[in-house]
Parts: structure tokens; sequence; C-alpha cells
């Protein structure tokens, strides 16, 4: 929920007073006594917080009986939080997952979600369900709109991650500034005999360091300093080959994940679970079946020869990252079908645009959740950031833009789709319209 909205929400309700009788409450948490009202008020400065502690009262406080990792950063929560899941599961030790894709337990159940950390009743509710289900551990997603907005509060973690820290959310955070600083509050929650795993290459690895309350280990590359490093890497087209070495010892590990940064989300997991005491070879065993995350480098063969990959990448550093991995992965050209989405951060938009000029051979711009923008104004400020030598498409109607770009494409090409990932919808207006990427897709023949 948007903290503005919430704000205008109470604003309405403290001067419509039968809002708030229809609801028949109890009682009322609020920042301000509301007058000629006749229920109890418990008047605090921070309602959001003091909703957090309420719900963790009510549930039961299920966190204080799993061991809960919070997972951060502009871009990997999601396929870290589900690489967690998985081996914590295979190892033994059964972890739910919550963020962008839902709530789901290995060998239980998998639920679609809202928001990629739900607002405080519902964490506390799902973290119980979870526990409920048998479950000794749970890797959710902490997004910087959920610590802003206190969803997690009173949560007792265990574990935090740190995956990066980019440009993203400018339109809610303001500054690059605020947004880290959201991010970094995680890693104070963290127990006092807890662990925080950092990722040694982010230039914010010193301030994250110095905030954290736990134990801190850092993954990285090779001379990074970092206590896992990434020894040797071989990438493929439909898996990966790399190596690690932690405290001496150098153990192979082959996995179904393709790209680069896809391997550094691994090496996080696989940071947490060593300093637990994993035994590393049986962790390299468990990552073999672990299957791609939906929308995250999702690879689809073309009836014309050509490969299609589809990917959440929205933002500058999401984008940079797969067009780089895609350019190992492609023998032909590489083409992008790529948008922004309306109502957001105007400023990355020229930056996105200038990356795909300068990954991609022929780029194609469309729309990616308009709002209430128009998409043609949207694509325009997209092509401001374009090298004018570059090929550059412009086409409004996101299913039309896949369906040319794909045919444009030549056996070898591969075609990077962009944006969406998972989501199975376009927001135009105030309505969501269904769409999916990959829908489109099998609808030309892919598999």
């Amino acid at each position: 929920m948007d903290e503005y909205l919430e704000y205008n929400r109470w604003q309405t309700w403290r001067t419509h007073l039968e809002a708030i009788e229809e609801l028949k409450p109890a009682a009322l948490v609020a920042p301000e006594p509301v007058d000629g009202l006749a229920i109890p008020q418990l008047v605090v400065k921070h309602p959001r917080k003091a909703l957090g502690r309420i719900a963790r009262l009510l549930s039961g406080a299920p966190d204080e009986s799993l061991f809960v990792t919070g997972v951060t950063g502009t871009n990997g929560k999601t396929t870290t939080t589900r690489i967690l899941s998985h081996l914590f599961s295979r190892l033994g030790k059964p972890c739910g997952c919550i963020g962008t894709l839902g709530v789901s337990l290995p060998d239980h159940f998998s639920i679609p979600g809202t928001y990629t950390t739900p607002l405080s009743p519902q964490v506390y509710e799902d973290l119980k369900q979870i526990l409920e289900l048998g479950a000794e551990a749970v890797a959710m997603e902490v997004s910087s709109h959920g610590l802003a907005l206190d969803r997690v509060e009173g949560i007792c973690f265990d574990a935090a991650i740190l995956t990066n820290v980019e440009r993203d959310h400018l339109d809610f955070h303001g500054t690059p500034e605020a947004y880290a600083e959201a991010k970094r509050r995680l890693f104070g929650r963290v127990k006092e005999q807890g662990i925080c795993i950092l990722n040694r290459k982010s230039p914010y690895y010193e301030e994250f360091a110095a905030a954290s309350s736990g134990t801190v280990v850092g993954y990285g590359e090779c001379g990074s300093a970092a206590d896992l490093e990434l020894v040797d890497l071989e990438l493929g087209a439909s898996n990966t080959r790399f190596k690690l070495s932690w405290k001496g010892a150098t153990i192979s590990l082959e996995t179904q994940l393709v790209g680069k940064f896809q391997i550094e989300n691994t090496m996080a997991a696989i940071a947490l679970l060593a300093s637990l005491g994993y035994d590393l070879t049986e962790i390299a065993g468990a990552l073999m079946d672990f299957e791609p995350v939906c929308g995250r480098m999702e690879r689809f063969d073309l009836a014309n020869g050509a490969t299609a990959i589809v990917d959440y990448a929205h933002n500058p550093d999401g984008l940079k990252n797969v067009l780089q991995n895609c350019r190992l992965l492609c023998e032909g050209r590489l083409h992008v079908v790529f948008g922004c989405g309306g109502d957001r951060d105007k400023g990355k938009r020229a930056i996105m645009g200038r990356l795909a000029s300068d990954f991609a051979d022929v780029s194609w711009v469309t729309s990616d959740n308009p709002r209430t923008e128009d998409p043609e104004a949207i694509i325009k400020d997209i092509i401001e950031g374009f090298d004018k030598t570059k090929d550059v498409m412009t086409e409004p109607d996101r299913e039309k833009a896949i369906r040319k770009a794909c045919a444009a494409a030549d056996p070898n090409d591969l075609v990077l789709i962009a944006g969406k990932g998972h989501e199975d919808y376009q927001i135009i207006g105030y309505t969501k319209h269904h769409f999916s990427d990959q829908e489109v897709l099998k609808e030309l023949g892919a598999y």
C-alpha cells in the first residue's frame, strides 16, 4: 500500500466517523484521537509499527519457532529465496517462501500473492500457516517498501541477505540514499547471534556491514576477500558449471540456472547454508535439481530456430545484467523487447534506453504497465537515451512488439523479452488486463 494513500485514507476516515463505525471495530489504533467515537482508542506515534506488533501477538509469534531469513536487494530476491527454500528443504529443514511469486512450502502448497512483502497481518498469517504445515524455516523477500512501511515489524530475523543495491523505486523513496537506507534497516533487525550475508562487490558493503547486528559473511569473485569466492565459471545455454572456494576448500557445482547474476544469487544462498555448517558436497547435490524460477531467465525455443528469454528485468541494473548475460549466450543478433512502467520513476527511462542501445543489436520499445500515462509518451522518454545510430523500433502494443521481434529474428538470434517476467497482466489506466509474455510465445509455437 502506498504510504501516501494510507495517510489520505486516514484523513478521510477521521472526518467520517460512520466509515469507522461501519467496520464495528473493538478499538482503534490511531496517530491522534478521533472525537465522537464511542470505542477505546490507543493513540500511538507509529500505527503501522503497532499493527505489526499486534499481528505478531495475535498470531502467536510464529517467527520465534522458525529460522527466518530476510532477503533484500534491487534484483535477485525471488530467485535467492526460492533457492534457499529448495536447499533447506532438500537438506532436511522444510523451508517456506514468501515473496513476489506468493507463498509456498515445497511439497505442500503454493499460492499467489499481492505484494513482494505482504502487509504485517498477512505476513504473520503466512508465517503461521507455514509453521503449522511442518516448516522449520522460511525465506522471505523483504522489499524497501516493506521496510519503509513497517511490514516486517517485530519479526526476529535469524539471517539477512543482500543481493545488490541499484537504482529503483525513486518515485517512492526520493533519493538513492533513502532507498539504500530503507534496505539497510533489515540488517539491524537480525539477532545478535544471527548471520548477515553481503555481496562484496556492492558499493554499500561496508555501510551495510557496519549496520549489521549479526556475524557478517561476504560472497564475491575470486580475489574479492569474500568468505565464499567464485573461482571458475562455465556458462551454458541451458545450465551453468562453476567452482566455489570456502574456508580453503573448493567445490564444483552445476545448476540449471543460466547467467552470471543467477550464480551470484546462488552464492548468496550457499553462503548462508555454509555458514550454518551444511556440507558443501550435499549442497551441490541438492542444487542440481533446482528448476529455473518463472520469468527469471526463462528460455524458449522458437520455431524459426531463434531463442527467446523472458525475464523480469524492469530497472536499469536488471536490464544491464540480463542483456550482458544474453550476449554471452547469443551466437547471432541480440534483440530486446522492453518498456517502462507508467506513474513510476521517469528518470530511469532514458537510462534503460541507453542500456538497450549499448548492449542489444535490435531494440523494440513497447509498453510495460503504462497505468495512467500515455504509452507513446513513455516510449518517447525511453528513446531519448538511445544512440541514434542504433536500430530501434517502437510498438505500443506489447503483443505485437513480441510477435514482430520474434518474426524478425534469424536462426541463432536471441530475443530477450524483459520487464514482466512472471506477471500475467498489463495495467492500463487503473485496470489489470490479462497478458502473459509466455503465452504469446507459446501461441507462436515456442516451447
